[in-house]
């Protein structure tokens, strides 16, 4: 691991905009040039002293002089948006609960379930590792109303439902 005085050596945090730049030029690198690239998953990465590191955790090093204890959540859910204000330490869960995933439904805890003598959409929320099942209902919306409930109580800052009609819509929950 880079120690924090290298890492303030070698490049700038850029408070405002969340961005790294080189304090010093070197081969194929100026100073003042932007720090890191996008990786195939939307966060930038930043390659120091051979290593590369995430920077997400390389702005709460700068920052807190120490490296985070657990996962680094990005708030307004942008992988490349490394503004402190928008990064907070996250357990596992606490971080997935706060992600953009969905399922070809489009809707987070839903899913359809076909069985022989009737149809019904299918509510769970995962929390602690464990699937919690919340019941089956007729429409997907129901079921979607279902998983937010549970989702929010259980998950609380950290709760996400993906889309901001459905937040907007589910702030009275």
């Amino acid at each position: 691991m880079i120690e924090h005085s290298k890492l303030i050596e070698l490049l700038h945090y850029n408070l405002e905009t969340g961005l790294f730049h080189w304090t010093k030029s070197r081969p194929k690198v100026k100073e003042g040039n932007p720090a890191g690239c996008l990786d195939h998953n939307g966060y930038i990465r930043i390659e120091v002293g051979g290593k590369t590191y995430a920077a997400h955790r390389l702005a709460w090093f700068y920052i807190n002089k120490e490296w985070p204890s657990n996962e680094i959540d990005h708030i307004n859910r942008n992988k490349s948006d490394n503004r402190i204000e928008n990064l907070r330490q996250a357990q596992h869960g606490q971080n997935r609960a706060n992600s953009k995933t969905t399922n070809k439904h489009g809707l987070k805890g839903v899913s359809f379930k076909k069985w022989i003598k009737f149809n019904c959409w299918e509510a769970k929320v995962k929390h602690n590792k464990k699937d919690i099942y919340l019941g089956c209902y007729p429409t997907k919306e129901l079921a979607h109303e279902a998983y937010c409930r549970a989702a929010k109580k259980l998950h609380g800052e950290f709760f996400n439902v993906n889309h901001d009609e459905a937040q907007e819509g589910f702030a009275k929950l």
